[in-house]
């Protein structure tokens, strides 16, 4: 147990405040993650830090296999799991009966037949219970009030004689619970008592029952506190040991006598300080006596190395009352501080307290105290540089005191270190760390390299830090090695090394994924919050030229296996717990999302077979659409291998057609692919497409949307909008660690057109392209007009300009009253014979028109040939 006794929502939100500890979070909405680019100067800075779920875990080593059993609901939500591997049904259902009864004679006389040490510790809970029922109250408000009038004399005669025997009954019920508790303790040592072979079954229950009961009799009023002190104590450690020795303990009491022992060194004058005591920072708390303190903190340090949320939330309570002001924090370093205390409030104050922010001391203990500062929640970071923030004066006491005792004697000297360098104290933090090469150390020894302005010391560190995780080093928790690994990302970037800074950020992913079991790029990212894959796709995307990227993946990054669908189906209707339980075990990788988006990049290449491997196949079921119909997930699987493919067709054909309605025709099926499936062919993985959220957002990834301050209204007229690749590339990749390079880079990539859904403005050029090549009076270019410029219906200059060719080019269609909203098919057959039907038309018409000519031309023909047959017949007869 711990000094608050979390069950049910209480554990699940002492679980959360004990993770709240990582160093990055996510953002308000739709969960957005800190990219590591988004502020490279405040990312290299930042102070190197652990959770504090970890670092109150690893304050001591566990020592035996001991592991914490902590249920949401309580252990006693089901009581007779533990026992079914042991008795038989017909003793099961002895033993629930038992439990029913009132009274452990009772219980025990029926009893007959179940294990010895079931039956002695089953009768003796049935007793411990009793023995806390609760004592009738025969206060005033109990007995009832005087009537008033000529009664009132009765009344208060039969008052007093309900009080009496309220009284009475009140002594009785006291006698039995007191008799009761001495029974429930005879029994439970008589379960001690038992042969080791017989008492394994309860030995740890009934020691650990028996030692709550000296605990609670420590507090009573005429005991001898200290006997049963050491009477709880002795108990608590009989059940540990014998746990450790192989007796059965379901329910990890073992774990959780450290919690309750710990609670026996919480007392001021006799009173047991509660949590409510350290909360509201009490005087009963500031009256323990350090000694005390410092035992309780190790026995909590005990219980959270072997698993135990409370133990974690119990350290979280004392280190946070410790740290509340720095005379507190100063009292205790003098008292003298113990190397484990000093390890928990250092590890407190770098993962669960933040710096002043704007002067206000209430920021240090707000976990959304950086969302004004970068967008992001977290406590305050000075180290980063964030303007208006301040360091944390009761840090600073804690480090000084720390300093006048001697920090070279100082425990956990990498930890001092990361807390010195964030306040500043550089030598201090040098000086801890000069002789120590832990993964932590060398990662402080990078981010002063970086004060220095020597990049190429700063990456040997990073380097060093990196390799010293995982296999000898318990210096970082998973989610450090990670940041560790995409820091160093971000300044092999700076240094213009960008395949091996892909390499960097890709480590990065791969370390979150594998920590976390649950990382899914498509579906959102865990709770650690970093968004390692996002800046691993900025480079993938922006930086590496096209071939380059090619060239990485295909020596990194494999495809994923194909699993088997949730039932096999092209469209298939699931239940929606069904579906996400399936695809909960089926995830999306890192690794396809690099291979799609070096797919989709070659696709805007114009190198589209080149991309098909590197799509998804068309019967992966990760890869899908998803609808709600009728209280059902309605699941489709893509086809973007196929439709990618059906694009670079239609593009040959376009290109190499013979006759130019063929080609037209061709242009205008690349166009519909490009409306139709853009998004999954062609679409930029973060800006202006933001494929990686499906186009739900227009921000949350990438360089264009990364987290600005407020404008400073003071400062002037805003700057005009950049307008060249150049100009944007300059904007959007500000401050210092980007190198031209990167911004050069950054802007021949850039999207062409640089629009929102870009590709929606590409099918819009592909179908200007089939009407370039259809004769202007025909169905056909009007209506691939008209589905143009439904293409680009939200680019209303792009939707008039087209409009207005057509009303200058096409002729009068039925559709034109809403055109560029519902749009027919184009009549590409039609258009192929629209010039010989135009001509025939055409003759046709004269012909109709002017009918005397063509006759006349005709009889002057008939006259002339008949003139020059006489004339030659009277020629020969001559």
């Amino acid at each position: 147990m711990s000094i608050r006794k979390p069950t049910g929502l209480a554990l699940v939100a002492a679980l959360a405040a004990v993770v709240a500890g990582a160093a990055a979070v996510l953002a308000c909405g739709p969960d957005f993650p800190l990219q590591l680019l988004d502020n490279r100067a405040g990312t290299l800075k930042s102070t190197p830090a652990n959770s504090f779920a970890y670092e109150a875990s690893h304050l001591v080593s566990a020592n035996d296999a001991l592991k914490a059993v902590e249920s949401l609901t309580g252990n006693d939500s089901s009581p007779d799991t533990p026992d079914k591997p042991i008795l038989t049904a017909d003793q099961m259902k002895t033993v629930q009966a038992m439990r029913a009864l009132g009274n452990g004679d009772t219980a025990f006389a029926l009893g007959d037949g179940v294990p010895d040490a079931v039956r002695l510790y089953t009768a003796a809970a049935v007793d411990y219970k009793a023995s806390n029922a609760t004592v009738p109250s025969c206060d005033a408000g109990a007995a009832s009030t005087a009537s008033a009038g000529d009664h009132a004399a009765a009344s208060t005669r039969s008052s007093t004689k309900r009080a009496a025997s309220c009284r009475a009954a009140q002594k009785r019920a006291e006698s039995d619970a007191a008799a009761a508790g001495v029974r429930a303790q005879q029994r439970f040592q008589a379960v001690l008592d038992l042969p080791r072979a017989s008492s394994d079954l309860r030995v740890v229950w009934a020691a650990y029952m028996l030692g709550k009961m000296h605990a609670d009799a420590s507090a009573g009023a005429g005991n001898d506190a200290t006997a049963e002190r050491a009477a709880a104590v002795q108990s608590f450690a009989l059940a540990r040991a014998r746990a450790r020795d192989g007796a059965r303990d379901p329910w990890g009491l073992a774990v959780a006598s450290y919690g309750e022992e710990a609670r026996l060194y919480l007392y001021s004058g006799g009173i047991r300080c509660d949590d409510s005591d350290f909360d509201n920072r009490t005087a009963c708390v500031d009256a323990i006596a350090p000694a005390d303190l410092s035992r309780a903190i190790a026995l909590y340090a005990e219980q959270a190395a072997r698993g135990s949320t409370s133990g974690q939330v119990s350290l979280i309570v004392i280190a946070g009352w410790a740290l509340s002001s720095p005379a507190r924090a100063t009292r205790l370093v003098g008292d003298p501080l113990t190397p484990l205390t000093q390890r928990l409030l250092v590890a407190y104050g770098l993962a669960r307290l933040g710096d002043v922010v704007k002067d206000d001391p209430a920021s240090t203990t707000d976990f959304f105290a950086r969302r004004d500062l970068n967008g992001h929640n977290g406590y305050a970071d000075t180290a980063r540089g964030d303007k208006d923030v301040k360091a944390n004066p009761v840090l600073t006491a804690l480090v000084a005191a720390i300093e006048k005792q001697g920090i070279e004697r100082s425990a956990g000297a990498d930890r001092l270190a990361a807390l010195a360098y964030r306040l500043g104290r550089y030598d201090v933090a040098q000086t801890l760390i000069a002789h120590d090469d832990s993964a932590l150390a060398s990662w402080v020894r990078a981010k002063l390299a970086l004060r220095n302005g020597d990049l190429t010391a700063a990456a040997q560190a990073y380097a060093q830090a990196s390799k010293a995780f995982p296999p000898n080093d318990a210096s970082l928790d998973s989610g450090s090695a990670a940041l560790v690994k995409g820091e160093q990302g971000v300044l092999t970037l700076a240094r213009g090394q960008y395949a091996d800074a892909l390499d960097q950020l890709y480590a990065a992913s791969l370390r979150k994924e594998k920590a976390s079991g649950v990382d899914d790029v498509y579906l959102g990212n865990d709770g650690s919050g970093v968004g390692y894959a996002e800046d691993a796709a900025y480079v993938a995307e922006r930086v590496l030229t096209t071939d380059e990227l090619k060239s990485w993946i295909d020596a990194h990054v494999p495809a994923s296996a194909v699993p088997a669908p949730p039932i096999p189906a092209s469209s298939i209707s699931l239940a929606g717990d069904q579906y996400y339980q399936w695809r909960l075990q089926h995830r999306r990788t890192m690794n396809d999302m690099l291979r799609t988006l070096l797919a989709r990049r070659l696709v805007r290449d114009g190198r589209v077979d080149e991309a098909l491997p590197y799509f998804p196949a068309d019967n992966d079921p990760r890869f899908v659409d998803i609808d709600y119909r009728n209280d059902k997930v309605i699941v489709t699987p893509w086809q973007a291998r196929t439709w990618a493919a059906a694009y670079g067709a239609a593009l040959h054909d376009a290109q190499h057609a013979w006759r130019s309605t063929t080609r037209a025709q061709a242009w205008f099926t690349a166009a519909t692919l490009a409306r139709t499936h853009g998004m999954e062919i062609m679409g930029y993985e973060q800006e202006p497409d933001f494929a990686t959220f499906d186009g739900a957002f227009d921000g949350g990834a990438g360089r264009r949307s990364a987290w600005q301050p407020a404008a400073d209204s003071s400062s002037g007229p805003a700057a005009p909008p950049p307008d060249t690749p150049a100009q944007r590339a300059a904007a959007d990749l500000p401050g210092s660690f980007v190198t031209d390079g990167e911004r050069q880079r950054y802007a021949s990539s850039e999207a062409k057109p640089d629009t929102r859904f870009h590709y929606r403005a590409v099918a819009a050029d592909e179908a200007l392209n089939a009407a370039n090549l259809l004769p202007p009076r025909s169905q056909a270019f009007a209506t691939v007009l008209c589905h143009g410029a439904a293409f680009v219906r939200y680019d209303d200059d792009r939707a008039n300009a087209i409009y207005q060719r057509y009303v200058k080019e096409g002729a009068a269609v039925p559709f034109a009253a809403h055109f560029g909203r519902d749009c027919p098919a184009p009549d590409f057959r039609a258009a192929s014979r629209f010039p010989y039907v135009q001509a025939w038309r055409a003759t046709r018409y004269w012909v109709h028109r002017y009918l005397y000519v063509p006759v006349g031309v005709a009889l002057l023909g008939i006259v002339g040939v008949g003139w020059w047959y006489r004339r030659d017949r009277a020629r020969r007869a001559g």
